[in-house]
C-alpha cells in the first residue's frame, strides 16, 4: 500500500506483475503531462522479461516521468541509467521518482534535446559515455512531417556512436506502422541488425476518441496519399482483416470504432 496521498492523481503504483517481475513501481507524474501508455508499459515488460539483455550502463531517451530508467537500475547487472528529456518538469519528476524507488545511486536524468544536453556538465558527461552504453531504452512519440517514424530513425542513428558492439536497442514501435517499414528500419540506419519483437500486447483499439491518436491517424493517411508506405490496422470487428491508414479512417468514420492495433517493443542490435 502506498504511503503517497491518494487525492494527487499523478500518482501511479505499477505492481511486480505490470513490470514484468520486477519490483513494485511508484511514481509521480507531473500535472498536465501524459500518464504511463500502453506503450510505455509493454516498455517496462519488455525490461521485465528480457532483463539478461541489459547490462552495465544504459541510457533511456526521452524517459519523461523516469520509468523505463528506473525499472532498468533496479537490476544488479546494470551499473547506470542516464535519462534525457526535453522536458524540465518530467526530468524534476523522474529525479524524485529515482528517490521513491531507491535507485537514485543509480541514475542520472538530464535535461536535453534528444542527445545534446542543456547544461554544459551534462554535455561533457554524455561524451565520456561514447562507445560504451550497452543498452538504449527508448518509446518516442509519432513525429510530425513525415511518416511519424523520425524519432525512432533518431533514436538509432544518433545514438550509434554511444553504443559498445553488441549494445541493444529496445525500441517502442507499435504495430500500425507496418511490417515493412519496421524491418527496413535497421537498414536504412547502418550499424543495427533486427532482432523482432520482445514483448507485445494482444489487439487492443487505436482509441481514436484521443485527440493524439485522431492526429497521428490523419498524418498516416496523409503519409500514404503521398506515396508513402502502408500502414498496418486490424479491422475492429474482424483482427484477420488488415486496413492501411486511410481504409482505417474509413471504417471509424462509418461505424464509430477504432481500429486495432499492438503496442508492442522490438529489439535492435548494434553490431559494428
Amino acid at each position: 500500500m502506498s504511503d503517497l496521498p491518494d487525492a494527487q492523481p499523478w500518482q501511479i503504483e505499477l505492481t511486480a506483475a505490470e513490470t514484468g517481475g520486477l519490483a513494485a513501481l511508484r511514481l509521480v507524474q507531473p500535472l498536465g503531462s501524459f500518464g504511463l501508455t500502453p506503450a510505455s508499459r509493454v516498455a517496462l515488460q519488455a525490461i521485465g522479461q528480457h532483463r539478461e539483455r541489459l547490462v552495465g550502463i544504459g541510457l533511456d531517451w526521452g524517459t519523461g516521468g523516469g520509468a523505463l530508467a528506473i525499472a532498468a537500475a533496479q537490476l544488479a547487472a546494470v551499473e547506470r541509467v542516464i535519462g534525457l528529456d526535453i522536458v524540465p518538469e518530467n526530468v524534476a519528476a523522474a529525479r524524485q521518482n529515482a528517490v521513491l524507488n531507491n535507485v537514485a545511486d543509480k541514475t542520472s536524468f538530464f535535461l536535453a534535446d534528444s542527445y545534446r544536453p542543456t547544461a554544459v556538465t551534462d554535455q561533457n558527461h554524455l561524451a565520456t559515455l561514447h562507445g560504451q552504453l550497452r543498452f538504449i531504452l527508448a518509446n518516442p512519440p509519432s513525429s510530425d512531417g513525415d511518416d511519424g517514424f523520425g524519432f525512432r530513425r533518431v533514436v538509432l542513428a544518433e545514438g550509434r556512436p554511444f553504443l559498445a558492439p553488441g549494445g541493444v536497442v529496445f525500441l517502442s514501435i507499435s504495430y500500425q506502422y507496418g511490417p515493412q517499414r519496421i524491418a527496413a528500419l535497421a537498414g536504412e540506419i547502418p550499424g543495427y541488425r533486427y532482432g523482432g519483437v520482445l514483448s507485445s500486447t494482444g489487439w487492443v483499439p487505436f482509441d481514436l476518441r484521443r485527440d493524439d491518436l485522431r492526429h497521428c491517424l490523419a498524418l498516416y493517411a496523409e503519409e500514404e496519399a503521398r506515396g508513402g508506405g502502408p500502414y498496418a490496422f486490424a479491422a475492429p470487428d474482424r483482427p484477420d482483416r488488415t486496413l492501411d491508414a486511410r481504409a482505417a479512417w474509413q471504417c471509424f468514420q462509418q461505424t464509430g470504432q477504432s481500429p486495432l492495433t499492438r503496442w508492442q517493443t522490438h529489439l535492435f542490435t548494434f553490431a559494428d
